[in-house]
C-alpha cells in the first residue's frame, strides 16, 4: 500500500535528472549518513492477485495454525534486498531501478502453486510460485536491477534468486507441529493459480518496522518498457 509506513520528514520531489523515478530527500537532516532505512526493490502484485492469495490465506490458516501470515500489502515478488540504506544513497538508487527497468519489455507472470524454503521437512517460508514464458524475462529484470544497484555501492544481501510471493513464515518451533498436514496441502495446491498479469514496473520500496508489523511506502517506480520504446542492449 502507497504511503503507509513513510519515513517522518521524507519528501518525494520529480528528479531532474531522471524523470521516470520518484526519488527522495531529507531537507532537514543534518547527517543523511546518519539516519537509513530497510530498502527493497519488488514487482507488486496487482490487486486482483493480491485478492486471491488473500482468500487462500484465510482458507489454509485453521489447517495451518503454526504459520505467521503475511497481511503488509502490497503482496510482492522481492527483485534484491538491500538491507540498511542511508538516507543519502536512496536517490542514487531510486535512478538506477528506473534505469534498469527501462532495459526489460513488460512481460506475463503466472502466479501458480505452493512451496516451502528451505524443505517439506524444515519448512521456515511457505510461498506461491511463478510460472509462464515470462521467466526468462524476470530473470533479465533480476540481474538489471541487482547489477544497477551494485553500481551504487549496494550489493544485494543474497543474489541468489528464487523468484516467489511470500504468504506466511512458520512461527519458531511450528515446523514439527505440521507434521504430515503440510505435504498433503502442498499437493493438493499442485494446480492452483492466482491468476496471470503483466509485470509492468519495478519498485523500490522501503520497509518501516512497527508494533504492528512490517509497513511498506513506495519510494520510486521504475516502468519497465513497451514493445517501441525499450533502451539498453
Amino acid at each position: 500500500m502507497e504511503g503507509r509506513g513513510s519515513t517522518p520528514g521524507l519528501a518525494l520531489p520529480t528528479s531532474s535528472h531522471d524523470p521516470s523515478a520518484t526519488l527522495l530527500k531529507h531537507p532537514n537532516e543534518t547527517d543523511p549518513m546518519a539516519q537509513t532505512t530497510r530498502t527493497f526493490i519488488a514487482v507488486p502484485m496487482p490487486d486482483a492477485i493480491g485478492e486471491r492469495l488473500g482468500k487462500l490465506q484465510n482458507r489454509l490458516g485453521p489447517k495451518l495454525p503454526s504459520i505467521r501470515w503475511n497481511e503488509v500489502k502490497p503482496f510482492h515478488l522481492t527483485l534484491a534486498f538491500l538491507g540498511d540504506v542511508p538516507f543519502v544513497d536512496l536517490n542514487p538508487i531510486c535512478e538506477a531501478v528506473a534505469r534498469a527497468s527501462r532495459t526489460v519489455r513488460r512481460f506475463e507472470l503466472e502466479v501458480a502453486g505452493l512451496g516451502v524454503f528451505p524443505s517439506p521437512a524444515k519448512p521456515r517460508v511457505l510461498w506461491a510460485g511463478l510460472t509462464g514464458p515470462g521467466l526468462e524475462s524476470l530473470a533479465q529484470l533480476h540481474k538489471a536491477v541487482v547489477d544497477a544497484v551494485t553500481e551504487t555501492g549496494h550489493r544485494p544481501d543474497d543474489a541468489r534468486f528464487s523468484p516467489h510471493v511470500t504468504l506466511g513464515r512458520i512461527k519458531p518451533g511450528g515446523g514439527k507441529s505440521l507434521g504430515a498436514e503440510l505435504p498433503s496441502i502442498l499437493e493438493a495446491h499442485r494446480e492452483f493459480s492466482a491468476g496471470i498479469f503483466t509485470v509492468g514496473e519495478a519498485v523500490a520500496y522501503s520497509s518501516t518496522l512497527t508494533p504492528e508489523g512490517p509497513a511498506y511506502a513506495a519510494l520510486a517506480r521504475g516502468p519497465l518498457a513497451s514493445a517501441k520504446n525499450r533502451t539498453g542492449p
